[in-house]
């Protein structure tokens, strides 16, 4: 029985060893004058390599969101703008495609909804400084006339 116990255990242990498999989106190599990079997507992110130049997350579904929160549905007009780069380590840029700039404002709130930050907005592209604000998650509010237009979410890295 021991015996059996054994051969069971030295068979069937290898095979529970082995890590989950998935079926991938899509899978690429990449290379350029800093050397190459082979990289896929549809895998859980599960380690992190920082350096002084940027992070490497292995594993797939890295946070890239681009995600209106909201629209304030008496507005008639969009205002037709995004917002870029998200996530961001520094700064944001807002640009509108359709400027209606006539007291537009914006405010950023972090998670708990303290305002960090505002200014009015008189140029179809505002630059939005971040470099003070601490890695989170915070909110982009549109306004007009000090009312809520359109929300983004920004993820500070």
């Amino acid at each position: 029985m021991k015996i059996i116990l054994k051969v069971i255990l030295v068979v069937g242990l290898p095979t529970a060893l082995f890590a989950q498999q998935d079926i991938l989106s899509t899978s690429c190599d990449a290379a350029g004058t800093g050397g190459t990079v082979s990289y896929s997507v549809g895998q859980v992110p599960y380690l992190a390599w920082t350096s002084a130049t940027g992070t490497i997350t292995e594993g797939v579904q890295q946070p890239y969101e681009i995600f209106t929160m909201a629209v304030n549905e008496k507005f008639t007009s969009d205002p037709g703008c995004i917002v870029f780069p998200n996530p961001t380590t520094g700064k944001v840029t807002l640009k509108f495609s359709n400027p209606i700039l006539n007291n537009l404002s914006f405010c950023i709130y972090d998670m708990e909804g303290t305002r960090m930050s505002g200014d009015t907005i008189d140029s179809e592209e505002v630059s939005i400084p971040m470099d003070d604000l601490k890695p989170a998650i915070y909110f982009l509010v549109i306004l007009e006339k000090n009312q809520p237009i359109k929300t983004f979410k920004i993820i500070k890295q």
